[in-house]
């Protein structure tokens, strides 16, 4: 019989840990190994299956406890190659934390010569490069528009000349890709530019840059592991704030998996923390495997954070990132306004027969509420009779997002709100749309092309019926990009093309599920308005960006404009946003992100002082404005 031993070895994929009973394994010994690591796993009694991050998290108690009850370890090799991995990247890291020496301009310059990268850099750029090729790894947190993606460019062919990567794997949504497949021509010259090519169901032979989005890096995990094995890759995430969930997400799991194979990770993202200090957890687990809680102080790992939780967190991770602010992209601060709108008689009758529905569930448990909210049903209702009421009794569409689907609101026939709704519905078009019907005409007779956002698909599909005459262009996650499917006859990227090129067409109504990030239209448009928000902060902040950025000619004016319903959920939802803005940019040592991004008090009032959005919303619905 086998002396009694542990066996930890890499399984599945992504890849978990196997721990196996092999030999007269101890009882006593299992069952704390079970309370250490859980019991996850078809056979409880001989094996467990734990994820990476909770072998790291737990890994102090496992060698006295073997010692203890006579347990010897096998480790598969390259799971032990993995964690003397983790511990080197531990050491790089505390050297990071406590001794940084960022290459000054010259230094900067030497690690581009020999290389390919030609492009002329801004001063913040080099700066920026400066700090990045210093780290292992790098963080990017400058805003939007700030030329992160160039950055990036330059970082890879620094380190592929110093021979530390060889090929360089994005993940990146899709949104982002004509950005990566754009700049590689603005930054590299003719006949030395790296091969950039999208995954779609393999990898092209040739590809020396692979662009993959988050949903497909978790569905072909393997053959993109394998790929990035191969040969030395920097691995980078760009707008990382997609996998904030973590080892409790799809994209978060397989980011984080992946990030073991690579020979060195970056992150770009202009809003790393749009929701709360805790979505910087899986960013810096991310670069530095299983090191995030030891390097976050306490402060960022509570909820409701702390106030000065912002300034501990700065303070705490300055060294490991970069970050160019609004203000030194010198640009026109953008002229912003909240327009009031009234709604109609009608309307308002129908919002507080809803809000009054809805008001009896104050009775309910804490636990109860926020299983409730998570639904995200009543939400949604409320975000739709604030802005436009006929969307109630539709529910979602099959093109609108996840987070966005819902059943069309039950309405027992001959209640007073089934007659206001069905009145609403054949007699009334909904204030936000005739001002905002009436914005876009001024705009287009004064030659300037429109940009609007709203969250929901049927909106998008109604204005463009109500704004024909100004040939609208239209984007949302039913508007495939060409690489999806190249014959449809309209994609993304046509989309783009006729609202930048056709002076015909003088409005693109978008989704900022699909838009708010990677699209650039800073040189074709200048105004934009939002008729709906949610309390997504980060979404909020990106899709501002798509027209106020670096490139702007000097003296150019930005208008971007908020449509708010008086007495409803928006003006709930504009306070949230503010709140958030403005610890996103505190968390930074940034303030100009939240006066750069938002309207100025005078505009908005004071703010609610609430700490999470599910209070906000129950607050509301309690009258408590």
């Amino acid at each position: 019989m086998p002396d009694p031993a542990l066996g930890l070895a890499l399984a599945g994929s992504p890849p978990a840990v196997l721990a196996s009973r092999i030999g007269p394994v101890p009882k006593g010994f299992w069952l704390q190994l079970i309370s250490e690591w859980g019991a996850d796993g078809d056979q409880p009694g001989q094996q467990v299956l734990l994820s990476l991050e909770r072998l790291l998290a737990h890994m102090s108690w496992l060698r006295p406890a073997c010692t203890r009850y006579g347990v010897g370890i096998r480790w598969q090799p390259e799971l032990r190659a993995l964690l003397e991995q983790t511990r080197a990247q531990r050491r790089l890291l505390d050297q990071s934390l406590t001794a940084p020496e960022p290459l000054d301009a010259a230094a900067v310059a030497d690690r581009l010569t020999g290389g390919r990268f030609n492009r002329d850099l801004r001063t913040f750029q080099i700066r920026d490069l400066g700090h990045l090729l210093s780290l292992p790894n790098g963080a990017n947190f400058s805003v939007p528009g700030a030329g992160k993606t160039t950055v990036a460019y330059a970082v890879y062919d620094a380190e592929r000349t110093a021979g530390r990567v060889e090929q360089m794997l994005v993940v990146a949504p899709l949104s982002a890709f004509e950005a990566w497949m754009g700049e590689v021509a603005e930054c590299f010259p003719d006949g030395a530019q790296p091969v950039v090519a999208p995954y779609v169901d393999d990898v092209p032979d040739d590809a020396e840059v692979l662009v993959v989005n988050y949903h497909r890096l978790g569905g072909h995990y393997e053959d993109l592991a394998r790929w990035v094995a191969k040969r030395p890759t920097l691995v980078l995430l760009d707008e990382a704030h997609r996998m904030k969930r973590g080892w409790n997400g799809t994209f978060g799991s397989a980011c984080l998996s992946i990030a073991f194979l690579a020979a060195r990770r970056d992150i770009l993202t202009g809003t790393p923390a749009p929701q709360s200090p805790q979505d910087l957890v899986a960013l810096l687990d991310y670069l530095w495997p299983g090191q995030a809680r030891r390097v976050l102080p306490s402060a960022a790992l509570v909820n409701p954070p702390p106030v000065d939780a912002g300034h501990q967190v700065a303070a705490a991770i300055a060294p490991l990132f970069v970050r160019t602010r609004k203000g030194e992209l010198q640009l026109e601060p953008p002229q912003l306004r909240v327009i009031q709108v009234e709604p109609d008689d009608l309307q308002r009758e129908i919002y507080q027969a809803l809000r009054d529905r809805y008001a009896g569930l104050m009775q309910v448990s804490m636990t109860d509420r926020m299983n409730f909210a998570r639904m995200g049903d009543i939400f949604m209702y409320l975000l739709e009779a604030a802005t436009n009421p006929q969307l109630l009794t539709a529910g979602s569409g099959a093109d609108d997002e996840s987070e966005f689907r819902h059943p069309p609101l039950e309405v027992p026939p001959g209640s007073k709100l089934w007659d206001l709704l069905q009145q609403y519905n054949q007699y009334e078009t909904p204030a936000k749309f005739t001002h905002l019907a009436q914005m876009v005409a001024d705009n287009a007779a004064a030659g300037r092309k429109t940009l609007v956002w709203t969250n929901f698909v049927r909106n998008l599909q109604t204005l463009e019926r109500m704004l024909a005459l100004h040939e609208p262009a239209l984007i949302y996650g039913g508007i495939p990009p060409a690489m999806s499917d190249p014959t449809a006859p309209r994609t993304r990227e046509s989309e783009l093309y006729r609202f930048r090129n056709d002076p015909s067409c003088t409005v693109l109504l978008a989704n900022p599920a699909a838009m708010s990030e990677g699209v650039s239209l800073h040189h074709d448009c200048h105004d934009a308005i939002y008729l709906d928000r949610t309390f997504n902060a980060g979404q909020y902040l990106q899709s501002i960006d798509r027209i106020h950025r670096l490139g702007l000619p000097p003296g150019q004016s930005t208008r971007i404009s908020f449509l708010v319903s008086n007495g409803t959920i928006d003006e709930v939802v504009d306070d949230r946003i503010k709140e958030k803005a403005a610890r996103l940019g505190e968390m930074l040592d940034d303030p100009d992100i939240a006066t750069m991004a938002l309207p100025s008090d005078e505009d908005y009032g004071p703010a609610i002082d609430t700490h999470d959005d599910l209070v906000a919303l129950f607050a509301h619905l309690r009258g408590e404005e």
